[in-house]
């Protein structure tokens, strides 16, 4: 008789540990199994192996199934599973759930059981040649065949081998400031893809992305692929089958392409890298996709690029310290023109919420223009712009509208209200606002007019003048980059931790969850509670 084999399990569910099961066979880290865990049952990964598993063995249930129809998880993907369960305070099951959501899990077994049907076909168009037959017949047979054998193939692609590649260890991400960095990427790109490897380039939001696939599509036609929220779970699977099996592809995503199983990863590429959209709040894992893409490139050996106009401060501090190296870029940008809004009304210079000297800007401008609002209220803006700006095609955007608009057509940009940047209550206020700043002067091809009551407010200098200063207040204070905030929320009890940088994470983590499973017991299991880590990589 043999003799059990325990395994560790993976469901997609927040347990505070990982059950274990008995299999009829030895089965390897990663595999996919089907179990039962309160009375349902779930689509599993093995994630460790051992000869007994320290607890009552008679209490350990068998798996239902070893399911070697649906293709294994990588080491590099559980590798970096841990590492998100235990750098942000949650569950590996919270992140298997977002690595193979229900969605992707169906998909997968779906196209699982097609190819079963086809080796089903297959095999009666086997034994239907074996008899004989007339020749139109068999040759029919053997077509049919030869297709049904094709589509197998096609299913049951053998992943890319690195082919002799190692592994890089200790290669620093790029920190890559300043504009044109578009050409810079297809340039990495194209020595990446002439060594067969895969590349992934994450953006903020899902505009962002279609703007660069336009682009690297015209530079490299049938090798780019587009990975949101909007494409089926169909195209999901076969994206992820794509970079499993072979190299010199391109996947440019938002967050969830992390998740992806890559084989041969050889550059990570996160253009915007300060955009705030990159933070995951809701639900768990609460990662910050930028962070952890340095970790993927680390664990994959692949070259890792921070792209910004204006960088977070703590890719700054990185820089600073050695963690990461910086690149400029230097390619000319628009020039920023300031206007002082309490000095235009002590002179009589404005009409409302718009300055005489940007209402003569807009006349002249010769084109559209974009006025982005701040705290003026839009239906008043509106009928203000079309008695002031009369025979001029006008735009009113917010911050938020102007990040997704293409801000080149515009043959003027202006921000109304750029006090509105930099509400007084938030301490990362200054640093955003530079990169608001930043980013619009970036995107535009014409003229740039900023409206504020504080030109002298150091926002509106470069991040190399700023980003020093607010490093200083940082470290007095004790804020990121300098420390970890931990928000937790016990049932509505909001609590902010700071962690400073000799504390031990591996006891907070352990004190947390277990005030989180006392609070959950203590209320039934009907209080929710959640902990969001503020990183530093």
């Amino acid at each position: 008789m043999n003799e059990a084999c325990y395994i560790q399990v993976i469901v997609p569910l927040r347990l505070e540990w990982t059950p274990w099961y008995k299999a009829p066979r030895p089965v390897p880290e990663g595999t996919r199994v089907a179990v039962v865990f309160a009375h349902r049952t779930y689509t599993g990964v093995v994630f460790k192996t051992a000869a007994a598993p320290g607890i009552d063995t008679s209490k350990v249930q068998d798996i239902l199934r070893i399911q070697d129809e649906l293709a294994p998880v990588s080491p590099e993907e559980l590798q970096f599973w841990e590492f998100i369960s235990d750098y942000y305070l949650c569950t590996l099951g919270e992140v298997y759930k977002a690595a193979y959501p229900a969605g992707k899990l169906l998909s997968e077994q779906k196209a699982a059981n097609i190819l079963e049907r086809l080796r089903q076909r297959l095999a009666i168009r086997e034994e239907a040649l074996n008899k004989k037959h007339k020749d139109s017949v068999r040759e029919r047979l053997q077509a049919e065949r030869d297709a049904i054998a094709g589509q197998i193939e096609a299913l049951t692609r053998v992943p890319a081998t690195r082919s002799g590649r190692q592994k890089t260890a200790g290669r620093k991400p790029v920190l890559l400031t300043g504009n044109g960095r578009t050409e810079v990427y297809l340039s990495l790109c194209r020595h990446a893809l002439e060594q067969g490897l895969n590349v992934l380039v994450l953006t903020p939001e899902i505009a962002a992305g279609e703007q660069l696939t336009t682009v690297f599509e015209e530079a490299f036609p049938g090798q780019v692929h587009s990975v949101n929220s909007h494409i089926t779970e169909a195209r999901r699977r076969r994206v992820a089958e794509d970079v499993r099996c072979f190299g010199a592809q391109i996947v440019i995503g938002a967050r969830s392409a992390l998740f992806l199983p890559f084989s041969r990863l050889g550059l990570i590429i996160v253009e915007n890298e300060q955009d705030m959209l990159f933070k995951q709040t809701e639900p768990a894992p609460r990662y910050n996709a930028r962070d952890t893409a340095v970790v993927l490139g680390r664990i994959h050996g692949a070259d890792v690029v921070l792209g910004t106009p204006s960088p977070s401060l703590e890719s700054y501090h990185n820089v600073l310290t050695g963690k990461y190296l910086q690149e400029a870029n230097e390619c000319p940008s628009t020039s920023m023109t300031i206007i002082d809004v309490a000095a235009e009304k002590r002179k009589n210079g404005m009409c409302g919420p718009l300055s005489r000297k940007l209402i003569a800007a807009a006349a002249n401008a010769g084109g559209p223009v974009a006025l982005i609002r701040g705290w003026e209220k839009p239906d008043e803006l509106i009928e203000l712009a079309g008695r002031m700006l009369e025979g001029v095609e006008t735009d009113i955007l917010t911050l938020q509208q102007a990040r997704l608009s293409d801000l080149g057509r515009y043959s003027l940009v202006a921000v109304l209200q750029a006090d509105a940047l930099f509400p007084p209550d938030d301490f990362r206020a200054d640093e955003r606002a530079v990169q608001a700043l930043a980013m619009l002067r970036e995107q535009c091809s014409g003229a740039f007019i900023v409206q504020t009551a504080k030109p002298g407010h150091p926002v509106f200098s470069s991040f190399e003048s700023i980003y020093p200063q607010l490093l200083k207040e940082r470290k007095q204070f004790d804020l990121p980059p300098f420390t970890r905030l931990i928000d937790t929320n016990f049932g509505g009890l909001k609590e902010r931790l700071t962690l400073m940088p000799d504390h031990s994470m591996a006891q907070k983590k352990q004190d947390l969850r277990a005030r989180a499973i006392a609070f959950e017991k203590k209320s039934g299991g009907r209080a929710r509670v959640t902990i969001d880590v503020d990183p530093i990589v």
